[in-house]
């Protein structure tokens, strides 16, 4: 049996992670993957040329930012194993035609781009160490741009559109129901 392919994506901050790890705690009878396409970034990033200040900055909000072929190699590799559901996310993964095929369901995490600063700011700051001026120069400067260009319009494709502050009892109860009524149904 193919297994559940599952797609979370949204822009940077809007809780992709987290409502990935919701899902597995939610799922423990089964036997699930992650892949974070935030483990693909390639070496050499290309570059954008702020449309507000005219600095450069690496880009990783670009389809480029990350080895497309890589993550397919990956997906696919996942398919052949014998795991109930795999759960992908990533900024990226309704832009691609060819991953978007392979996913059984598509969610997308919408979230005002406001809170998903903060949230950059927190998480930037606490794990890498960033200063807040240098995190909120890149997201006004650069990033906030590619998220209109590449990502927020890539929610045409879900099948699914939940809030980034609300996943639990709702969103998530519907979500699991579907996979549980799929799986059965295997």
């Amino acid at each position: 049996m193919k297994p559940l392919v599952l797609g979370i994506a949204g822009a940077s901050g809007s809780g992709k992670s987290t409502f990935s790890e919701i899902l597995l705690k939610e799922l423990t009878e089964y036997k699930v993957v992650t892949i974070r396409t935030d483990n693909y970034f390639k070496a050499k990033l290309p570059k954008i040329i702020s449309p507000v200040s005219q600095n450069e900055y690496d880009d990783y909000n670009h389809p480029e930012s990350v080895d497309y072929k890589k993550i397919i190699t990956d997906l696919n590799n996942f398919i052949l194993k014998e795991y109930d559901i795999i759960i992908i996310e990533g900024i990226m993964i309704f832009y691609f035609e060819e991953i978007r095929r392979l996913l059984d369901l598509k969610i997308f995490i919408e979230l005002d781009s406001d809170e998903r600063m903060y949230r950059r700011i927190k998480r930037n700051m606490s794990l890498w160490g960033l200063k807040m001026k240098e995190i909120a120069d890149y997201y006004l400067e650069a990033a906030k741009h590619r998220e209109r260009e590449y990502i927020i319009w890539t929610k045409m494709f879900a099948d699914i559109i939940i809030n980034g502050n609300n996943f639990e009892p709702i969103p998530l109860e519907v979500i699991t129901s579907w996979i549980r009524n799929r799986t059965i149904k295997r």
